[in-house]
């Protein structure tokens, strides 16, 4: 058996780490999914970007009331029925097409149905002065009064804000992601060095996290569920029954580095690894390839 930098039991080893840190990802973006899901995140980034977007815009001339444009946006029946059954539940995504005729409504409350850009203009200018107004003014005025125009306008508005927004929601979402991956690696005790160690000296294990490797690189998509034999075959290779507790400096010292490499590792995600893994086992089985060629070959005849 080859062990060459490219040698079957390296390979086999880097194999079964990626595979761990694959079935680590998922864990950790379902934990990820329902703590989004609990505090509501994207609902949540969504209103930050529609109150950025439409408060500042009283409802009179005289009105106090700064977010009336706003809350009339939330209440069109339109936007009130993407939201979720309950109370109060805001939705968790919203189409620039549904944004655009919303505001298109909000702004014409004197031409229901069809309307023209003149309308649209009209409506504007009666708004009083404030945040929304000004935006649409100017949003409006690169439309050649073109109505179809306007609303495209004002989609690539709410387009530019979504990509800020996007960008705020990725980065709340990495900081949770780091922190639950730091959670699940200690639990778990995925030691990265000794996982590596494990798969070097017991064949038996990395023969069965190959094995399921190849399984799970013909899945789709990355992020699917980890299956029953998924986690028998992890827990060959973590938790905290493989060994007993560190002692001294130099242990602990050890853990911790094998501990933070599989922290970044964890934290880089599903997707990063599943192809990883996908691109690990071509290799693996054109390493294969030949033996079985000249197996299958048939035999020279004798002289």
């Amino acid at each position: 058996m080859s062990n060459g930098l490219l040698g079957s039991s390296t390979l086999e080893v880097l194999i079964g780490l990626i595979f761990v840190y694959l079935l680590l990802a998922i864990i950790c973006t379902t934990m990820n999914e329902w703590i989004a899901g609990i505090f509501k995140t994207r609902a949540s980034t969504l209103k930050r970007a529609v109150v950025q977007l439409l408060d500042q815009q009283g409802g009179t001339k005289d009105s106090a009331d700064s977010d009336w444009f706003l809350q009339q946006f939330y209440a069109h029946p339109l936007i009130a029925g993407m939201s979720g059954p309950r109370k109060n539940e805001l939705p968790a995504y919203l189409s620039a097409r549904a944004f655009a005729t919303a505001v298109l409504d909000i702004a014409t409350p004197q031409k229901p149905g069809v309307i023209t850009f003149a309308d649209l203009e009209t409506g504007i200018n009666n708004l009083p002065d404030g945040d929304v107004k000004t935006t649409l003014l100017a949003v409006i005025q690169t439309s050649n009064k073109d109505l179809l125009q306007a609303q495209r306008n004002i989609e690539a508005w709410f387009n530019d804000t979504m990509d800020r927004v996007s960008g705020w929601y990725k980065r709340t979402t990495q900081i949770w992601t780091v922190i639950i991956a730091a959670v699940l690696v200690l639990c778990a005790n995925a030691d990265t060095l000794q996982i590596a160690k494990t798969l070097w000296t017991d064949p038996t294990a990395r023969a069965e996290l190959v094995e399921q490797a190849k399984i799970r690189a013909a899945q789709t998509p990355a992020n699917q569920p980890a299956t029953q034999n998924d986690m028998n075959v992890l827990g060959k290779v973590v938790g905290w029954s493989h060994q007993s507790v560190p002692h001294g400096k130099g242990e602990w010292a050890d853990h911790i580095l094998g501990w933070m490499l599989s922290i970044v590792a964890v934290s880089l995600g599903a997707p990063f690894w599943f192809d990883l893994l996908n691109k690990f086992m071509r290799i693996r089985n054109g390493g294969d390839a030949p033996e079985e060629t000249t197996a299958s070959a048939p035999k020279p005849a004798a002289a």
